[in-house]
C-alpha cells in the first residue's frame, strides 16, 4: 500500500526524519492540531554536538570514497551519466539542485537515502560503509548482552565484548539493570538522545553515564564525545519504559563531572576504557547550542528584515522639472 495513503504510525522514543519523536512535558504546548507530542521533534544529541567539529577532512574522505566507488562499480557511473544527460535534456540548472528534489535524492539524497542514492551506493562499493555496519553490529551485540545475558555475533565480536566486560570488572564498574539504551531529553540544550549505559562505580558508589564507541582508531578529538555524554548526564527527563511519559532523568543521580567511554574498535582491535570529561563537555554542549541558535537567527526573517537599506523599496521618484528645463 502507498505510504502516502497509510502514513507510518510514530512511536515515542524513535527517530523520524532525523529528529526524536517524544511526548510533551507537563504544561508544554503541543501541535496546532492538538497532538500530544513535541512539535517538529527534537534534535538528536549527536547532531547538536556535531556542529562544533571541523568536518573538512571528513568531507574530503567522503568525496574520495564516492569517486573510488564509481570506478569499482562502472554501472553506477553509467547510471550517473544517464541521469545527467536526461537532466540536461530537460534544462536542469545543476547549480540549483535544491529546486529538483527528486533528482537530488537520486544523486546524493540525505542520511536516510544512503543505501539508495548513487553517491551512497558508490561509497558502499568502495567499502566505506564497512566500519559503519561493524559499529552497528557491536552496538546490537552489546545491547543484547545487557538485556538477555547472551552472546551473539562472530567469535571475534564475542571475544571483544567479553574483553570489555573484563575491563569493567577490573575497574570496579557494573552495568545497571534497566538503565541501558534509554532515551533522554535535555531541555537546557533542547536535544534528545539515547545513552548506552549507566554504570555503578563500586569503589565510590557513584553512578556514571557510559557510551559505547566503535571508532577504529584512538580519538583524534574529544569535543563531541565529552559533549555528547555531558548532555546525557545532565538530562532532566528520561522516557519511561512504557514509552508514554517521562521519569527522572540522569541529572538527578549520575555524576555530571565524569563518564566512561566503552571503546570497541570496529576493526576488531582490543577493547579499551576511556574517561569522559563532562565539565568540559557541558561547556562545549552549551557552545554548540549557541552556535545553532546563531545560525538559525542568521537565516531568520527577523535578521533579513534588519538588512534592508532604508528607502530601498520606496516608489521610483517622480520626474520633477528643474529650472534648466
Amino acid at each position: 500500500m502507498s505510504s502516502s495513503l497509510f502514513p507510518e504510525e510514530k512511536s515515542f522514543g524513535h527517530v523520524y526524519n532525523g529528529r526524536y519523536h517524544l511526548p510533551l512535558l507537563p504544561g508544554e504546548e503541543g501541535t496546532k492540531t492538538g497532538g500530544d507530542w513535541v512539535p517538529r521533534g527534537l534534535r538528536r544529541t549527536t547532531n547538536l554536538v556535531g556542529g562544533i567539529s571541523d568536518t573538512k577532512a571528513l568531507g574530503i574522505w567522503v568525496l574520495e570514497q564516492t569517486l573510488i566507488g564509481l570506478v569499482r562499480q562502472p554501472s553506477l557511473f553509467e547510471e550517473l551519466a544517464m541521469l545527467v544527460h536526461e537532466g540536461d535534456s530537460q534544462g536542469v540548472n545543476w547549480r540549483k539542485l535544491k529546486e529538483h528534489p527528486t533528482l537530488r535524492k537520486a544523486l546524493s539524497g540525505t542520511w536516510k537515502d544512503e543505501d539508495s542514492c548513487i553517491a551512497g551506493r558508490a561509497r558502499h562499493a568502495a567499502g566505506a560503509n564497512e566500519a559503519r555496519q561493524a559499529g552497528i553490529n557491536r552496538h546490537a551485540a552489546w545491547e543484547y548482552r545487557g538485556k538477555t545475558g547472551g552472546l551473539i555475533g562472530t567469535p571475534e565480536m564475542q571475544e571483544q565484548l567479553q574483553e570489555t566486560e573484563r575491563l569493567l570488572r577490573e575497574a570496579g564498574l557494573e552495568r545497571m539493570a534497566g538503565l541501558s539504551e534509554r532515551v533522554i531529553r535535555n531541555t537546557e540544550v533542547n536535544a534528545a538522545g539515547k545513552f548506552d549505559d549507566i554504570l555503578l562505580d563500586r569503589n565510590t558508589g557513584e553512578l556514571l553515564i557510559a557510551d559505547l564507541k566503535t571508532k577504529a582508531t584512538e580519538f583524534y578529538t574529544w569535543l563531541e564525545v565529552d559533549a555528547q555524554l555531558a548532555v546525557y548526564a545532565r538530562a532532566q527527563h528520561m522516557l519511561n519504559e512504557a514509552g508514554d511519559g517521562y521519569e527522572r532523568g540522569p541529572a538527578s543521580y549520575v555524576s555530571c563531572s565524569k563518564g566512561v567511554v566503552l571503546h570497541q574498535p570496529s576493526d576488531g582491535g582490543p577493547a579499551r576504557l576511556r574517561k569522559a570529561d563532562l565539565d568540559f563537555g557541558w561547556e562545549t554542549a552549551l557552545l554548540c547550542r549557541e552556535v545553532l541558535d546563531r545560525r538559525s537567527y542568521g537565516k531568520s526573517v527577523a535578521r533579513k528584515a534588519l538588512s534592508e537599506w532604508p528607502g530601498e523599496n520606496l516608489p521610483d521618484p517622480v520626474d520633477i522639472p528643474t529650472d534648466s528645463d
